[in-house]
């Protein structure tokens, strides 16, 4: 979020930050306040930006727990903008293992970026297509092949998890 929207390629670490809403923002600004203590006080520093996570244990407003929620109460699912922005899923796995891969690398002061699998899914019958968000990306977009150096790689992939994810919040709802 904090490179902004993208229509064609890849992001890189390197490109200029331009984020598009004030949640983006703020994310932008963190990393600000951290390359500016890491200049004034010598601070050692890791920031990754990983996409958007998926797995078991989410919080409930995450995308796919209140999918189920509103299914099984017999509501749509509401898609922002059309259901036209584009976005990448990294299992909550793979980011914990990218973090450990990226800590044990022993590289700081840098900006490592996940970029993983995307997934479309099309269910007319069960959308809210109505929903218009202000300042809502287009499409994100991130190269992660300066993280698959280190070695490191997803071993999940969003289509084979999501039934398990999907039958575990069907069975777990606490709320």
């Amino acid at each position: 979020e904090v490179y902004g929207d993208i229509k064609k390629g890849s992001h890189v670490e390197t490109d200029i930050l331009k984020p598009s809403n004030p949640y983006s923002a703020s994310k932008a600004s963190a990393d600000m306040l951290i390359f500016a203590w890491a200049r004034t006080y010598n601070l050692e520093y890791v920031i990754l930006r990983p996409t958007n996570n998926y797995g078991i244990g989410q919080y409930p407003e995450k995308l796919i727990p209140i999918c189920v929620k509103h299914l099984q109460r017999g509501k749509k699912i509401r898609l922002h903008d059309r259901g036209e922005p584009v976005r990448n899923w990294l299992h909550s796995d793979d980011t914990a293992e990218a973090v450990i891969k990226i800590i044990e690398s022993g590289k700081i002061n840098q900006i490592l970026d996940c970029f993983f699998g995307k997934n479309e899914y099309k269910a007319e019958d069960h959308l809210d297509l109505g929903f218009a968000r202000q300042g809502q990306d287009v499409r994100y977009a991130l190269d992660d092949s300066k993280l698959q150096k280190l070695g490191w790689k997803p071993k999940k992939v969003l289509p084979e998890e999501l039934p398990k994810i999907v039958e575990y919040y069907k069975n777990n709802f606490k709320w």
